[in-house]
């Protein structure tokens, strides 16, 4: 399946755009998906030992022009003492053009500031990716 991506509110760098594709095109999606979810995770990371933090990456299928656009991406952490769960530490929320970052108000998406801290996120991510960082990659598809 070839993968056609939107222009999106945030300066994607091309290489997210090629390890999504990677994945989806790994999982061999049927072209009349219109909604892939794509999860990346380390199974050592917990919350004793750390390890790398699960993200996951959506996208939808513009019935309009057939291209992808990001929808949301959100990196997970253990929060809670003494018994710690996963909740979304950062959150790129595209579809409702918003930011969250844990222990502080949602803001807009378009914000510099959020722009700068997306940057330094997305360069470590695709820096965990090359190193293969991630042993569980999992593609859900609809």
């Amino acid at each position: 399946m070839d993968i056609k991506f939107n222009v999106c509110c945030l300066n994607i760098d091309p290489k997210l755009y090629v390890q999504l594709q990677k994945a989806i095109q790994a999982k061999e999606v049927d072209a009349q998906i219109s909604q892939v979810t794509v999860n990346y995770r380390d199974s050592s990371y917990s919350s004793k030992t750390g390890g790398y933090q699960p993200v996951e990456i959506s996208l939808q299928k513009e019935a309009v022009n057939g291209c992808w656009c990001l929808l949301y991406i959100t990196d997970f952490c253990y929060c809670g003492h003494p018994y710690p769960e996963l909740v979304k530490e950062v959150d790129f929320d595209f579809s409702a053009n918003t930011f969250f970052l844990a222990n502080c108000t949602s803001t807009s998406i378009t914000r510099s500031t959020v722009k700068d801290f997306y940057k330094s996120w997305e360069n470590n991510f695709l820096s965990y990716l090359e190193y293969d960082a991630f042993d569980q990659i999992e593609v859900s598809a609809w």
